[in-house]
């Protein structure tokens, strides 16, 4: 990876080392040791798309090649700072709104029009995979087979209600391929929202929140703990669930170091036991600057309730926003806590060192 030629890395390499030591080191494992998902692929699709997040206090920008193959770079020009993501994507070269600097996915400096040309001009980047629909990034200065065979102590899955199993070693060695709904599920939708919280806390409020839910259940349109919520989404899908059933966790997985997977069942409330089906979701609590957490959120179905078959995308999306909306309000809610510790909350507090 290249070194910053920017004057404000060290200031922002300072401001970001002082909020790891203090937060996100996990066991004398540096906490950016770690595949982290940042976006999904399809906020990458094509060759003039951009996508920008925050990765322990420093952005950066997500951008295709000419070849296709995706690169994420410092989204700040090495000329005067500014945000590359401002600018536009050029024959798979980003390039800067204010002087026109253009740069490769690896983030070296091909193009100067504003000055005599000038060698050596590098960004950081790092290392990027694309898979099961998601963009995953190692922003840790270790290469990832150097932890082949290295556990976190009980830090791996673990579930509530049921056994939930994936290969930490293949997870940690081979990039990610752990993420992708179950078969027989199909992904119905996929939305981003930042909250105001550190993702330390994120995780372990959503966590105490699933467990609230799987003790206490009630029913799909009642406002409360971590439940899979209806109320006022689009019509045609508050139809179809209002019918009455209950979310019932049937497992949640806490897999290092962000990523929160839960299975919920929907019974009816009356009528016998069966679940219609289950409901597959996916946190991803991506610790972006201090006091800041970005939540991707993947909803996955293993059924598609008549007449929805053909629901437009957005009907979905908005379901998934509402969804992820409330889960958020709840856990903002501290007086929502639990005093149970669930099996995945322990693993995360295990994998935290606490």
């Amino acid at each position: 990876m290249g070194a910053a030629s920017t004057s404000s890395a060290s200031a922002s390499s300072s401001s970001s080392s002082s909020w790891m030591t203090s937060t996100t080191r996990t066991k004398g494992r540096d906490a950016r040791d770690y595949w982290f998902p940042v976006a999904f692929a399809r906020d990458v699709r094509d060759k003039t798309s951009m996508a920008t997040f925050d990765l322990f206090n420093v952005p950066w920008v997500l951008f295709r090649g000419e070849d296709g193959e995706l690169g994420c770079v410092k989204d700040e020009c090495a000329h005067r700072a500014c945000p590359l993501s401002l600018g536009k994507v050029v024959e798979g070269r980003i390039q800067c709104p204010y002087h026109g600097w253009e740069y490769t996915t690896g983030g070296a400096c091909v193009k100067m029009p504003s000055c005599k040309f000038l060698k050596d001009v590098v960004l950081n980047d790092l290392r990027v995979i694309e898979r099961d629909g998601m963009v995953f990034v190692w922003p840790g200065a270790s290469n990832p087979r150097d932890f082949i065979g290295m556990g976190d102590d009980g830090a791996a899955a673990a579930s509530v209600g049921a056994e939930a199993s994936w290969d930490e070693d293949v997870y940690e060695a081979n990039g990610p391929g752990m993420f992708t709904p179950r078969e027989g599920f199909v992904t119905m939708a996929e939305v981003t929202a930042d909250v105001d919280l550190d993702s330390q806390v994120v995780v372990e409020r959503l966590l105490d929140i699933t467990e609230r839910a799987r003790r206490e259940p009630v029913g799909i349109l009642n406002r409360g703990a971590g439940r899979f919520q209806a109320i006022d989404a689009t019509k045609a899908i508050s139809k179809i669930l209002r019918v009455g059933y209950d979310p019932v966790p049937q497992s949640v997985v806490f897999k290092p170091s962000c990523v929160i997977s839960s299975t919920i069942a929907l019974k009816p409330r009356i009528g016998g036991d069966t679940p219609m089906g289950c409901v597959e979701q996916l946190h991803v609590c991506l610790p972006t600057t201090p006091g800041s957490t970005r939540v991707l959120f993947r909803m996955a179905f293993d059924f598609v309730p008549s007449g929805a078959e053909n629901a437009a995308g957005d009907v979905w999306k908005n379901l998934a926003i509402q969804v992820l909306q409330e889960q958020l309000e709840d856990v903002r809610d501290v007086s929502l806590k639990s005093e149970t510790t669930s099996t995945a909350a322990e693993s995360f507090r295990n994998f935290r060192g606490r």
